[in-house]
Formats: structure tokens, C-alpha cells, sequence
């Protein structure tokens, strides 16, 4: 009976930590472009920008046309662009955001495509603070050494593309500094920044398992000089 609800809570907290993890791009799209036919989209082959995230289904289009994705993010000041896909580049697209038909309607992203072709929406975070994380992030990690600090996004705003996964911390001399980045498991890209002088400053960083594969995935950098440090992430799959 202990073993069944050993396995059951070791399923359950790896269950969690997938959901956590995954990105919008990679839920299951609930809105319906206005035409065309939805084509799944191999991303290892044809990667999007990586400060991009994915809003919709792919579209096929059998010839030129006005394509049109319900984008409510756009109201939280996310930008959404129509991409098209071609020769395995993602080509931007004058695109506006309005609602359709009208104010009862839904808040949608339209571009017009100018031939047959595969197309996604895409947006990016353009608010003065950090947006709301898309997924959950999992801050609950320890620094390896320094003390908490606490970071004010509001008076020194990451990077639109960036979502922190970490509390801050303060060094008072060069050193190794590693955090748990879970998410590294996931197609996530970890960043250990420095803020100086109101900038978030990129170090060289690594993520693997610490100390071995038995141990968590972990994200390490090494300060040149003391400060305060955070972990960041972007999703790249």
C-alpha cells in the first residue's frame, strides 16, 4: 500500500512539474482562424524567434486572403504579428490587432497573406513591467550561496522575451552561483543576469544536472565582482 502511493505521488509531482513547465505555444489552441486549414507546424525543423510566443495553430492558405486569429492578449500588452513560413524562415506580416466585427466581438489579429502559404501568430511582451508568467515559473529553488535579495521589476523591468525563475541574490565577491531551473527539462533556455546600474546584464551560463543526472537540472554562472544576480529563462521548442 506505501509503495502504490509512493508511485502515485512521484507520478503526480511529475505530471505537475510537465504542466508547469510547458509553455502557451505549446497548449492546445482554443481560438480558430477565420479561414484556410489548420497544419501542424514542425518547429525543430523551423524554429521561431526565440523572444516569440506561439498563439495559434498553423494555417494553410490556398492563395492570398485576409487571415484573421482571436488575440485577447493583445489587450495586456502583448504584440501579436502574423509570421508566414517560407523557404524555413519566418517572415513578418504588417499585421492589427481590433475587434471583430465589432466591441461585442472577439479581440483578434489580422494580417493579410499574400499568397498561398503556412502561417502563426506570434507575439511578444511590450508592457513597462514584467508580464504575468505564461507558465508558472518554479522560483521555489535555493541559491548555492549569498543572501535574498529582493528584486523591484517595476523600477528595473526585465527583458520583454525573459520570465524569472528565481528570487534574487547578493554576493559580496566573485564565485560560482547555481539555482534549480526545472524548466531546463522542457525546451527552456536559463540566463543568470546581474542587474547593474538598472540593466539586466547576461552572464555566461550552464544548465545541467547538478551534481550528476541523479541531481536536479541547475542553471550556474560565475560573477566577476559582488552584486545582485537573478535567473531568467526563454522558451526555444
Amino acid at each position: 500500500m506505501k509503495k502504490g502511493l509512493v508511485f502515485l505521488t512521484s507520478l503526480s509531482l511529475v505530471l505537475i512539474i510537465m504542466l508547469v513547465a510547458l509553455p502557451t505555444s505549446v497548449f492546445a489552441f482554443n481560438g480558430q482562424w477565420n479561414t484556410g486549414s489548420t497544419v501542424n507546424i514542425d518547429y525543430k525543423a523551423n524554429p521561431a524567434p526565440s523572444w516569440l510566443q506561439i498563439f495559434s495553430d498553423g494555417v494553410k492558405t490556398t492563395g492570398a486572403a485576409t487571415i484573421c486569429y482571436p488575440f485577447s492578449q493583445g489587450l495586456e500588452d502583448w504584440v501579436g504579428n502574423i509570421y508566414q513560413l517560407k523557404a524555413g524562415k519566418w517572415i513578418k506580416l504588417a499585421t492589427t490587432t481590433k475587434w471583430m466585427p465589432n466591441v461585442e466581438g472577439t479581440y483578434s489579429a489580422c494580417a493579410k497573406a499574400p499568397e498561398a502559404g503556412t502561417y502563426v501568430l506570434m507575439g511578444y511582451f511590450n508592457g513597462k513591467t514584467a508580464p504575468t508568467p505564461v507558465v508558472v515559473a518554479d522560483n521555489s529553488g535555493e541559491w548555492n550561496t549569498g543572501t535574498e535579495a529582493t528584486l523591484d521589476l517595476k523600477k528595473n523591468p526585465i527583458p520583454s522575451w525573459l520570465q524569472l525563475f528565481s528570487t534574487g541574490v547578493k554576493v559580496d565577491k566573485p564565485t560560482k552561483i547555481c539555482h534549480t531551473f526545472l524548466a531546463g527539462n522542457y525546451g527552456w533556455v536559463g540566463e543568470i543576469r546581474q542587474l547593474k546600474d538598472g540593466q539586466w546584464i547576461k552572464l555566461p551560463t550552464t544548465s545541467t544536472w547538478v551534481p550528476s543526472k541523479e541531481g536536479p537540472f541547475t542553471s550556474c554562472a560565475t560573477t566577476t565582482e559582488a552584486g545582485t544576480y537573478a535567473l531568467f529563462g526563454y522558451w526555444t521548442k
